[in-house]
């Protein structure tokens, strides 16, 4: 069992009945009921033995007392994150030198579009950081931006296109991923399978809707152009998909695989108010192995990406320095260097949803 031995906790400000709030309906806290709790969850803390240090309120920021947000601390290091709420963006600054105690700095920068990312990895490399790990959003494209800042910092892109090419990248083996599904349904003895792509404007979506094809022909499966659409991660669009594939007299798959298991997830109730059954029927397998997989009856086949591998290696990039480690780059078409793609192969999960009942 693991042991804590130090925690850092701030103390609530009167601004907190200010605060950021999923639940208006029942109303502002009270900052004197808050207090005590606050006085006794540190006691708490110290009766189980461990260092706390306290951190005064902060009026400015009401919800700083939640001070597992602005950073999360680990025992390889401390991540520092960037809030998206305007009230809390500033947080991250006051907490900083508290945990920086040996003037490394981890972030990781996400954002919902490419203006947001752009805006917040400047923000975040003007700092001196010694690393950064961004996780491009659908459809950006953040070479520009990364380009900037590739030659002095340490800078590893989780999955998606390398277009920076002094910036590393670690990604899952889509090509490995849909090989290992089409190679289960084919052991099941299906002839055909339709799939249900993600949006068309992602570099993952198109990858793996090209190798779907690939792998169909390599392993003597029929598809149609018909059963083929790119369209949203989401349980509506699987719903709307597998109605209008399956109610009707044509010819119709025997497999489906979705881009996702939310996706996978809406064929599936959609077969159900249809009669047909799973696994007996039709064969379907979703993607990334999320707690929809598990709880789905039956339950869902799918693939799971090696994420510890996936941070070991960001991790052991970033310690390389820019662009990877000059041992590991390698000479690139005009002289350029540049930094290590490591893809990684992904598990299949092979659950009831897949295997045919004979």
């Amino acid at each position: 069992m693991t042991k804590f031995t130090n925690v850092i906790v701030r103390k609530p400000g009167n601004s907190l009945c200010n605060g950021i709030t999923s639940a208006p309906e029942l109303g502002q806290p009270i900052y004197e009921r808050a207090v005590e709790e606050h006085d006794d969850y540190i006691a708490a803390l110290k009766q189980c033995g461990v260092e706390v240090t306290e951190l005064p309120a902060l009026e400015e920021y009401p919800d700083s007392c939640f001070v597992e947000d602005p950073a999360v601390i680990t025992r390889c290091g401390a991540i520092i994150t960037n809030p998206g709420a305007d009230s809390r963006n500033g947080e991250k600054d006051e907490i900083e030198p508290t945990i920086d105690t040996e003037s490394q700095q981890l972030l990781l920068g996400i954002g919902a579009t490419q203006e947001a990312q752009a805006e917040r990895i400047e923000s975040l490399a003007n700092r001196h950081v010694d690393g950064l790990i961004v996780v491009p959003a659908a459809g950006t494209d953040l070479a520009g931006t990364l380009n900037q800042y590739a030659n002095t910092l340490p800078i590893v892109q989780i999955c998606g296109r390398q277009t920076a090419p002094r910036v590393s990248v670690v990604g899952i083996d889509e090509n490995a991923a849909m090989e290992a599904i089409v190679k289960h349904l084919a052991e099941q003895g299906i002839a055909s399978a339709a799939y249900m792509a993600g949006n068309e404007l992602s570099f993952e979506s198109a990858e793996l809707f090209a190798t779907f094809h690939t792998h169909m022909r390599t392993y003597g499966l029929a598809t149609s152009e018909n059963w083929n659409q790119f369209g949203e991660r989401t349980v509506q669009r699987g719903f709307d998909c597998a109605m209008r594939l399956f109610n009707g007299p044509l010819v119709q798959p025997e497999a489906v695989v979705c881009a996702d298991d939310a996706i996978a997830f809406g064929v599936m109730v959609a077969f159900d108010a249809l009669g047909i059954r799973v696994p007996e029927d039709v064969l379907v397998v979703g993607y990334h192995d999320s707690a929809i997989a598990r709880t789905t009856m039956p339950r869902l086949t799918s693939v799971r990406a090696p994420f510890e591998r996936i941070v070991s290696e960001c991790l052991r990039l970033l310690a390389s320095g820019p662009a990877g480690g000059a041992a590991e780059t390698a000479a690139a078409p005009g002289g350029s260097v540049r930094a290590p793609r490591v893809m990684l192969a992904p598990q299949l999960i092979v659950r009831d949803s897949s295997v045919f009942r004979r």
